[in-house]
């Protein structure tokens, strides 16, 4: 509970930045997270560019954090995200590593947009409803915050998107 009033606390306070920081805490008690990241150009036709990456294989596990601190840096630490694709209105994407140049550039005209994450028990079990995808999930589309179990999907989890202080923060509990 006390998790949940101190996310609530700073998505009231929250304000919009440009591109940085993202924040990512796994406070499940026994699951795996894996996030597919994605940025993107709001104010551009069609959104572009959009850059994705993701850090499977290895998983944040329950009750660890990850921070990236844009998408032309790696964390010190696991899970890494080793490729970034950059889509573009001109053609086919293109696969850069972290330390590509292009992304710093991309890094000033982009924000964090959305994150296609997945559960995974450690032990190989299934986990039913066990993902989803949070943020702004389409271009010019609204923001979905929260994710909560419903009758008609029984997540097992709650998840929270918001910007606070100039960084984005993913939350799964």
């Amino acid at each position: 509970m006390k998790k949940i009033l101190f996310s609530l606390a700073v998505i009231l306070g929250g304000i919009l930045s440009a591109q940085g920081t993202i924040n990512i805490f796994n406070y499940t008690t026994s699951f795996n997270l894996s996030n597919s990241l994605v940025a993107y150009n709001s104010t551009s036709p069609g959104c572009y560019p959009s850059i994705s990456g993701t850090n499977h294989p290895v998983p944040v596990p329950s009750g660890g954090s990850v921070q990236y601190t844009n998408f032309n840096t790696t964390p010190a630490d696991y899970p890494p995200i080793n490729t970034w694709t950059i889509y573009s209105a001109t053609g086919a994407p293109s696969v850069q590593t972290p330390f590509s140049p292009i992304l710093s550039v991309l890094s000033g005209t982009t924000t964090w947009q959305l994150n296609k994450f997945s559960l995974s028990d450690p032990n190989g079990a299934p986990v039913p409803y066990g993902g989803a995808t949070i943020g702004v999930i389409g271009c010019g589309t609204p923001l979905v915050s929260t994710i909560s179990p419903t009758p008609a999907i029984p997540y097992p989890f709650q998840a929270f998107w918001f910007i606070a202080g100039g960084e984005t923060y993913f939350i799964v509990q």
